[in-house]
């Protein structure tokens, strides 16, 4: 099992991809970014891991992914089946935007 780390020194590339959408519309987003993380994204050089949100009132999903480091990402992106497959997602919502962002501050629990 892979583990998503968040660690402002760990050399990763993490992106979020910030998704608005009808609540209907929801669940069919999901299963379209689950598959295809599962089937494409999840085999490309470079990836780690990924981890899907969805807000209960079903206007919102927040992909969180990890890859190795920058090219690795933009080779990802840049390829046709991954183009296809988002334009397929980007039907199904109002705003898809994926942004390049590093944990810049970590908090956890106090002992």
């Amino acid at each position: 099992m892979t583990t998503v780390l968040i660690d402002d020194d760990a050399p990763l590339l993490t992106v979020l991809v910030d998704i608005h959408l009808e609540p209907r519309k929801q669940s069919d987003f999901v299963a379209g970014v689950t598959a295809m993380i599962a089937e494409f994204t999840s085999q490309q050089p470079g990836f780690i891991a990924s981890a899907i949100h969805a807000s209960e009132d079903g206007t919102r999903v927040l992909n969180y992914s990890q890859w190795r480091d920058t090219a690795t990402y933009e080779r990802f992106r840049d390829h046709p089946e991954a183009q296809r497959r988002i334009a397929a997602l980007q039907k199904l919502c109002t705003l898809m935007e994926a942004r390049v962002m590093p944990p810049v501050a970590l908090l956890e629990q106090a002992n």
